[in-house]
């Protein structure tokens, strides 16, 4: 079974995953309480796992202090998930009171996380992601990847301009809470795609094919289950957009089709090949507003990082405070640099 999970997870990435990236996506929730017993967490996530076996493997609930845990988020998000290997990583911070909660994104989506983490808090947790619904793809899997394949070949999406080139491994990650934004969708795009085009302005490169990855899920965030339901979009952009813009592409544009069952080892080192050129500019994902009654302060979501920029944006609402999220390769980007990217993502959301 272990190996059926895994093996599932890694399948669901398909043919458009970046075989170069780990896949795995983090959730770090701040508690307004103490931090619970990781006895009692280990419990609950195994009763989840028994109903939920696409779960794998039971991990270990890894205690942590405040200082220590930007190393383990690092090591939760780069480390690869091996097969047959627990497809969950948690961490329980207790002089800090913090959950962190990191899946491959082939068990769990983002609203999955959410739902894994009322589990763990034995809590209800809801958000107001409403979802897509019924929209139906607007074609084959095998069309869309011949598109995406004379895509990289000869017109690949612009991508945000590195800070620097280094021989450094993994990802960076940078968070800010501001007062609480109400945004949809569509004004997030937009942000970060005026957030592309000043950067890359300052930084003397070019922007002009802004491709972004919207996250999505076919459900809503009313009564979230822990398991993996996640669309996306691909939106062509005009410079400058603005949410209107932005949301008429949308309102045109059908998710992407869902991956097929199996993929071929050529296909698979076709993409390992043409990561560099493949995806989007950045990629989007907002959780929306969450609903945990007062046991979590703030979530910090941090989405996937991958495409041409290994660029994710991610936002979560708790209360009166947005937390909104910049996740990037360390060998383009230090910790400062993530820290301007975000600011001028910031700057653009509250414009």
């Amino acid at each position: 079974m272990p190996r059926l999970a895994s093996d599932r997870a890694h399948r669901v990435v398909g043919l458009y995953g970046d075989p170069t990236v780990s896949w795995s996506i983090l959730l770090e929730a701040e508690l307004g309480t103490a931090a619970p017993d990781p006895e009692k967490l280990r419990t609950r996530l195994a009763a989840a796992i028994g109903q939920y076996p696409h779960l794998g493997v039971l991990p270990g609930i890894e205690p942590t202090t405040g200082a220590e845990l930007p190393a383990v988020r690092d090591r939760f998000a780069a480390q690869p998930y091996e097969r047959a290997a627990p497809l969950i990583r948690i961490a329980c911070c207790t002089d800090e009171p913090t959950l962190l909660v990191a899946a491959h994104h082939g068990a769990l989506d983002g609203l999955g996380l959410l739902a894994l983490l009322g589990i763990l808090l034995d809590v209800p947790v809801s958000s107001a992601a409403t979802g897509i619904g019924e929209r139906a793809p607007g074609k084959s899997f095998f069309v869309s990847a011949l598109q995406r394949l004379a895509e990289a070949l000869f017109t690949p999406p612009a991508r945000i301009a590195p800070d620097r080139a280094a021989a450094a491994a993994g990802d960076v990650f940078v968070a800010r809470h501001e007062p609480r934004l109400r945004l949809g969708a569509a004004g997030f795009v937009a942000a970060a795609a005026r957030t592309t085009e000043h950067w890359n302005r300052a930084h003397r490169a070019r922007a002009g094919r802004v491709v972004a990855a919207l996250g999505a899920s076919w459900r809503s965030g009313a009564a979230p289950e822990p398991v993996p339901d996640s669309a996306f979009f691909r939106l062509r952009l005009t410079p400058d957009p603005s949410a209107a813009d932005v949301a008429e592409v949308l309102r045109a544009q059908p998710p992407e089709p869902d991956f097929p069952a199996r993929s071929s080892r050529l296909a698979r080192l076709g993409t390992r090949l043409l990561a560099s050129r493949l995806g989007s500019t950045f990629l989007v994902s907002n959780l929306g507003v969450v609903s945990t009654g007062d046991t979590v302060r703030t979530l910090a979501f941090y989405p996937a990082a991958s495409g041409r920029s290994g660029v994710a944006f991610g936002a979560a609402t708790t209360g009166v405070t947005t937390t909104v999220t910049v996740r990037a390769r360390r060998k383009d980007f230090d910790a400062l640099a993530a820290a301007r990217l975000l600011g001028e993502f910031r700057d653009q959301l509250r414009s």
